[in-house]
């Protein structure tokens, strides 16, 4: 009987749904399904939580059949819980080192190789395009955010598309602010349906957006105990405080920078701008995670 068969009967011996057991192991409705399937298996921590979950042994819960009970006892509880880990760690590894032999005969690349992938041709095609056209850097600028895309896809293995979707936010940002002077802040001073204010609204949802499903995403681990954890919760905001402080201080005189005649005092200006409003938002960013972090630690206790 297979570690799938075993979770499925022993879920239906204790009338629990795929749903309850779910919910006592602190995973998704689909990871228990899988496990069913034999298409995953879960890691060691849950092989012990289901273990305790269904009142066996991992010996039973692993094999499918119960031990000798003679066999219990000559061994003790801590050397049976120690060969029965060992058993199913020589299992587990056999396991995928078989599925992921399968899957790379069937699939070749991860799905997220396969999307940067494409993302690098895309940006290649939009490179060539403008090259034809006699404008190479063009080309280079407007496929960034698809080679950008490309890269990450190949070096990151977790949440790709919010880092994806970040990458090109600040992309469009600092081309709007950097290259073209153009500020999120038009939104909050012009309250018209002008061109100008209408895009700032956008780019200020989108930001919202993003930092909502980042807060959601990365506030599910608790904060580490002790004085670590209180820096972590506070540091954030301290910081962001401090940049406000200093932008706002420092404002009258990187104003005076401003000077349409010289190219080089407008760029140092929107770059330092540019700078400043990025730190606030990856201070308040990292607070706003670190404050649910919090808050679930203190729900948890």
């Amino acid at each position: 009987m297979s570690l799938g068969e075993t979770i499925y009967r022993l879920r239906t011996e204790k009338n629990l749904s795929q749903g309850d057991l779910a919910e006592r192991l602190e995973v998704s409705r689909q990871s228990v399904s899988k496990w069913e399937n034999d298409s995953a298996v879960p890691d060691l921590a849950k092989i012990v939580k289901l273990s305790e979950v269904f009142e066996v042994s991992l010996d039973e819960l692993v094999k499918g059949e119960k031990a000798p009970q003679g066999q219990r006892v000559a061994q003790g509880p801590e050397t049976q819980q120690v060969s029965e880990l060992g058993q199913w760690t020589r299992k587990t590894v056999t396991e995928s080192e078989v599925k992921s032999e399968y899957n790379n005969g069937r699939t070749g690349l991860p799905g997220r190789k396969i999307a940067g992938i494409i993302l690098f041709c895309m940006s290649f095609l939009v490179i060539l395009f403008f090259t034809v056209l006699g404008g190479f850097i063009s080309g280079i600028i407007y496929a960034s955010p698809f080679w950008l895309c490309g890269i990450l896809c190949f070096v990151l293995k977790k949440n790709v598309g919010l880092w994806c979707a970040w990458a090109v936010y600040a992309l469009v940002d600092t081309c709007l602010a950097y290259l073209l002077g153009f500020s999120r802040a038009v939104a909050l001073r012009n309250f018209g349906l002008t061109v100008g204010s209408i895009f700032a609204w956008i780019m200020i949802l989108t930001l919202v957006v993003l930092i909502v499903v980042t807060v959601i995403r990365f506030g599910k681990k608790p904060l580490p105990e002790g004085k670590k954890g209180y820096f972590c919760l506070f540091v954030p905001w301290v910081l962001w405080f401090v940049l406000h402080g200093f932008s706002f201080l420092l404002g009258s005189t990187l104003t005076e920078w401003y000077d349409a005649e010289h190219i080089l005092p407008v760029y140092t200006y929107r770059l330092v701008s540019m700078l400043l409003s990025w730190g606030r938002i990856v201070a308040l960013t990292v607070g706003l995670v670190m404050v649910v972090r919090y808050i679930r630690g203190k729900k948890t206790v």
